[in-house]
């Protein structure tokens, strides 16, 4: 009896097994060429940041989330990898590949929990792990915070649900490590503030019928406890960042301009990036496209299908009332309800087909039709219709269960297709690497003097033509080249120094793009 009901469990393992390898082997293929990338002038901010506040305080910053630092998650990135490998990218761009690597086994698993299909997970995963709308998330360094966000969200969730759907309720140990999950979500960026809902939507949808209040307050003592004491923390979290000299709401990019034109026409610009890249989406074809995904979910009465119906309103919620509207990978959580939509639209269109008569008895004319698109999205029409006349032969004489997994395998096949050809028809992926050779070009020259300043000198660079639109980036790579809290740096034109304190400057370097100069310092002067 054992060995009987091991089996089907250790067959499962290793289908399972083989779906996560061949998604994490797609996603590095659309990935590795980031390797190449550099860094750009916002991640030489997003250091600075973190190197000047140190470690220790940086370190502190993540205990306590409630406060106004900067994404203090992004610390426990920056930090080890600067005083590790210094201002080398290459082991930036590892690491947040790895980051996403790991990440597709998890979604994988939470994909498979709520979805109940290997297939609803498998495609999910696939439109989820590289999307070439988002792509940023994998080639720029400075949306590090959304993978990050991304990571501690979903895995705070998949440990969430992984219990639940066990039948069991969070012990004290196992809601701390979820709540510890969580505030590494809200360090890493505020997209996070959406969890608590979440979970109690999926706990609304999980839960039975209530007879009277008295089994509605013993349901929400049991069942929805964890979700208030994140809703608690959320809450202190909203309001620490929200007030303050250092809030990111004094900012003009970060109020929210709360309005339903606001939410609607943001939404509608977030749908039609992941959806459709080539069409204007209007916030009535939004508002259609909702009420088809929540009335196609709770017809179906698939728990999966409402969670996710929720999550695509829901989940982008902390960006909805920015202006400009964002985009890009800022929407990589939004996906995962899109791309869980998509899987199971997909798979239950497939089973649909697989017990039609029509397909499975006769579907020959069908599946040749079907295969002729197939293949000639791949080769020449000729060749295309004569590979979808063979295709279509061979689905007539499938069973229904070969028939299903063959026509997951083809939707999966015709979607990396799309994805690739996208990719190369976008001309983002040599632009974004590219955008970091300016960086690259300033780090040099300024190594490029082999002069460490001593310690408390002053430094006043003199810009011959500053190439970054931010000014402030040559000074942040300066201090990052140098390593030193003691030194005092100064931009010309920008530090406005009187005679007499300029006359004091230790060390006066002139800095191109291309090449850097020391036109005064302690050793010169004393040389003369």
């Amino acid at each position: 009896m054992g060995s009987a009901e091991t089996e089907p469990a250790y067959r499962s393992a290793i289908f399972d097994t083989i779906c996560v390898t061949v998604l994490i082997a797609y996603f590095l293929h659309f990935a590795l060429v980031a390797l190449h990338g550099g860094f750009r002038g916002d991640e030489m901010m997003n250091m600075m940041i973190y190197w000047r506040a140190g470690a220790l305080k940086s370190l502190l910053a993540n205990l306590t989330f409630w406060t106004p630092f900067y994404r203090p998650g992004g610390a426990l990135y920056y930090l080890p990898l600067y005083y590790a490998f210094g201002l080398d990218p290459e082991p930036y761009r590892i690491v947040q590949i790895g980051i996403l690597v790991v990440s597709i086994p998890i979604v994988y698993y939470l994909s498979r929990c709520l979805a109940s299909s290997r297939s609803v997970a498998f495609l999910a995963v696939l439109a989820l792990c590289y999307h070439p709308r988002i792509a940023s998330v994998v080639f720029v360094g400075a949306f590090i915070y959304d993978a990050l966000c991304g990571f501690f969200y979903i895995a705070a969730l998949t440990y969430y649900i992984h219990i639940r759907e066990n039948g069991l309720l969070l012990r004290p140990g196992q809601l701390l490590g979820f709540l510890a999950l969580y505030i590494c979500a809200l360090n890493s960026k505020e997209m996070a503030v959406t969890l608590p809902v979440m979970v109690l939507i999926y706990e609304f949808l999980k839960a039975p019928r209530w007879g009277d209040w008295k089994a509605f307050l013993r349901w929400s003592w049991s069942f929805a406890l964890p979700s208030l004491i994140t809703g608690l923390l959320t809450a202190a979290y909203i309001y620490g960042k929200t007030h303050g000299n250092l809030s990111l709401t004094r900012l003009d990019t970060y109020r929210p301009k709360i309005s339903w034109h606001h939410f609607t026409t943001s939404n509608a610009k977030f749908v039609g990036e992941l959806l459709f890249p080539h069409h204007v989406v209007t916030p009535r074809m939004l508002l259609t496209l909702w009420a088809v995904v929540f009335i196609y979910a709770f017809m179906r009465r698939d728990r999966m299908l409402q969670l996710m119906a929720f999550w695509v309103v829901i989940v982008p919620l902390p960006i909805a009332f920015l202006t400009p509207i964002r985009g890009d990978a800022c929407l990589y959580l939004l996906l995962y309800g899109w791309a869980m939509i998509f899987g199971k639209l997909v798979s239950d269109l497939i089973m649909l087909m697989s017990k039609s008569p029509i397909l499975i008895g006769r579907g020959a004319v069908v599946g040749g039709i079907t295969g002729a698109i197939i293949g000639g999205a791949v080769t020449d029409r000729v060749r295309g219709t004569a590979i979808g006349a063979g295709l279509g032969a061979a689905v007539g004489k499938m069973s229904p269960s070969v028939f299903v997994a063959v026509a997951t395998v083809l939707v999966a096949l015709a979607l990396a297709i799309s994805t690739q050809l996208e990719n190369q028809s976008s001309g983002y992926i040599p632009a974004v690497l590219n955008s970091g050779q300016k960086v690259a070009h300033v780090i040099k020259a300024v190594q490029s003097l082999n002069l460490r300043p001593a310690p408390r000198s002053t430094v006043l660079l003199k810009m011959k033509e500053n190439p970054f639109p931010n000014k402030w980036h040559v000074l942040f790579i300066a201090s990052l080249v140098w390593n030193d809290h003691t030194l005092q740096i100064w931009l010309e034109d920008v530090n406005q120094l009187p005679p007499q304190q300029l006359a004091k400057v230790d060390y006066i370097i002139s800095l191109s793009e291309f090449e850097a100069h020391v036109i005064r310092s302690p050793e010169v002067s004393k040389s003369h």
